[in-house]
């Protein structure tokens, strides 16, 4: 059924796309004043997310590195008075680490009346200006930055007058991964390019005229928009500042992308506002935007046919990635669904059944962000709400204030405070419940005891695991705490447990970072002395190891290449010995 409507939509779009090329409205000030991408111009003509459409080398040739697919894209844009402006483009990827590109432009101007006098006879004749890249890009890998080169052929037929030049542009493009923005990991790319340098210009007249130089730089955020447990939504802001004939300009957009198919985009170049959208459907892409000016609205339109998505050899290590990852797929199912009672108990204002039903998810499902994210803005609300002195309800204050007290163990004082709100409201079922449970474990001698056990049992594997930290021994700091989140899951304090539990987690997130660091610049094993191989020997979990291969290989299927090698290295410091991590970081170096 799926596949139906998707050929449906294909369809409709494909129609819409032709019939909206007959009717051709709008207005152009110069040719190549843009260029042909059309989720790049939906964007404000910034460059850097357009990483779909080949007609993107017209900004920046070394982009070609990032695609996935090979890719083949017509566009038209409709301009004023009938006339239209329109383009072709490919990217090819030749070898592993070679791309081509060709892109070719024309704007037909449409037919104009030529008179000798006022009183001649016209004579209708039609013009033309084409512009033809060839581009090529490839990736520095000792940098990770791609460099891309186009050499281009501008053509102009002005009936009369007829000349073509040649010109050459080069670009530079780098992203960075996994930046750490408050909750969540960005995406930032930076890109700069230099157009129409080495150029012969065109001669119309006496003169010949140069191309004028222009100057781009481009720059990305990329932000996971969370609200399923796993994020397929972000968001991303692109802001470019162009120099031409010394004149700066600045160019500003935002998309807004669903699971990866469907896109919104809007954006600001000087004196105009554009909008568009854009659509995958099985191996096809249509973009569409919207210029909106002065004179009369501009439509563009796009379809993107990509083929030949590279290849990964299926080797052992691509099977024994699938297998985890369908694994993984199985227990993320159960985790959607907790996940998802635990958004309507928020949703309800019940934030005690969602806060625990949250916790549990951390802790049995990690490496996830959204669950992390809820929590902590549940705790944040409710210490806000607690300490904030301008609250007229005092039924909901009483709530708020038990809340509190409940997840940092003062029990006495929760107990005080939802005895009052019981008093408003003595038929909520959560509170009756959660009150119930506090009085039990205050009233309950043994209990308490057992409590302070635990609570000491776990302070004292903290308080080692941090002395590991502090002292730079991260890998036995990892193990310290992993065996305190082992003994987290049995308890029964799932309030307490979790607040040691974050802690945990906390400091090996801390040391796998201080890990990475230092990978950089281990020496080879060869060259390192056997006192140093000896204290390595001492570090061998094994146990641990696996599981963080485990994880590698999770992240490795998902297609997340940058965290899967670093996941690797780490099992390789926990056992040096662990050779299914050391296939696996070659076969990432290989790719």
């Amino acid at each position: 059924m799926q596949i139906i409507n998707n050929k449906i939509i294909l369809v409709l779009i494909i129609s819409i796309f032709v019939f909206q090329n007959i009717y051709a409205t709008g207005t152009r000030k110069n040719f190549l004043s843009h260029g042909p991408s059309v989720s790049a111009f939906s964007q404000g003509e910034t460059a850097l997310n357009s990483l779909d459409d080949p007609s993107i080398i017209y900004h920046n040739a070394s982009l070609l590195s990032y695609f996935d697919y090979n890719n083949v894209a017509l566009s038209r844009y409709n301009l004023f008075d009938g006339t239209s402006y329109n383009a072709g483009a490919i990217n090819y990827r030749l070898f592993d680490n070679l791309f081509l590109g060709f892109s070719a432009i024309d704007l037909a101007s449409g037919d104009i009346e030529i008179r000798k006098d006022p009183f001649d006879s016209p004579k209708t004749v039609q013009t033309n200006q084409w512009a033809y890249i060839l581009a090529a890009a490839t990736t520095i890998k000792p940098i990770d930055t791609s460099i891309g080169v186009n050499l281009k052929y501008i053509y102009y037929d002005l009936y009369a007058k007829k000349d073509g030049g040649f010109a050459m542009d080069i670009g530079l493009s780098k992203y960075f991964y996994n930046v750490d923005i408050k909750y969540t990991q960005a995406k930032f790319g930076v890109g700069l390019s230099v157009q129409n340098i080495f150029g012969t210009g065109i001669k119309l007249d006496e003169y010949k005229e140069d191309f004028q130089y222009i100057f781009r730089i481009s720059t990305l955020m990329e932000i996971p928009v969370i609200y399923r447990f796993e994020t397929k939504d972000t968001i991303t802001l692109s802001l470019d500042l162009k120099n031409e004939d010394s004149y700066n300009e600045l160019f500003a957009g935002i998309e807004y992308k669903f699971i990866e198919k469907y896109a919104i985009r809007c954006g600001y170049y000087p004196e105009h506002i554009t909008a568009g959208f854009g659509i995958n459907i099985s191996a096809f892409t249509v973009n569409y935007s919207i210029d909106f000016n002065e004179l009369d609205l501009i439509n563009r339109f796009s379809l993107a046919y990509r083929w030949g998505k590279k290849q990964k050899s299926k080797n052992e290590f691509e099977k024994e990635a699938q297998a985890a990852l369908n694994q993984d797929k199985l227990s993320q199912q159960q985790a959607q669904e907790m996940f998802d009672k635990a958004k309507e108990f928020y949703n309800k204002k019940q934030y005690l059944y969602s806060t625990d039903l949250l916790q549990k998810i951390i802790i049995d499902y990690p490496g996830y962000d959204s669950p992390n994210i809820y929590c902590n803005k549940i705790k944040k609300l409710m210490k806000d709400k607690a300490s904030s002195s301008y609250e007229s309800s005092f039924d909901e204050y009483a709530y708020w204030s038990g809340y509190k007290n409940y997840y940092e163990g003062n029990y006495d004082q929760c107990l005080k405070e939802w005895m009052k709100y019981l008093q408003f409201d003595n038929k909520n079922k959560e509170v009756t419940e959660y009150y119930n449970k506090v009085n039990e474990i205050v009233t309950n001698t043994m209990e308490e005891q057992k409590k302070k056990q635990f609570e000491y049992e776990a302070n004292t594997l903290l308080k080692n695991g941090i002395i590991l930290y502090k002292n730079k021994q991260w890998v036995e700091c990892i193990k310290q705490m992993e065996k305190l989140q082992s003994f987290l899951k049995t308890s029964q304090y799932t309030n307490t447990s979790f607040n040691y539990y974050s802690s945990a987690k906390e400091y090996i997130d801390k040391s796998v970072k201080e890990i990475t660091k230092t990978l950089k610049n281990t020496a080879k094993p060869e060259q390192k002395n056997i006192q140093e191989q000896k204290e390595e020997e001492v570090l061998i979990d094994e146990k641990l190891a696996d599981e963080k291969y485990k994880e590698g290989l999770i992240l490795y299927a998902k297609g997340k290449h940058y965290e899967a090698e670093k996941m690797f290295e780490l099992t390789l410091r926990l056992n040096p010995n662990h050779q299914r991590a050391i296939n696996a970081l070659k076969h990432l170096n290989d790719k």
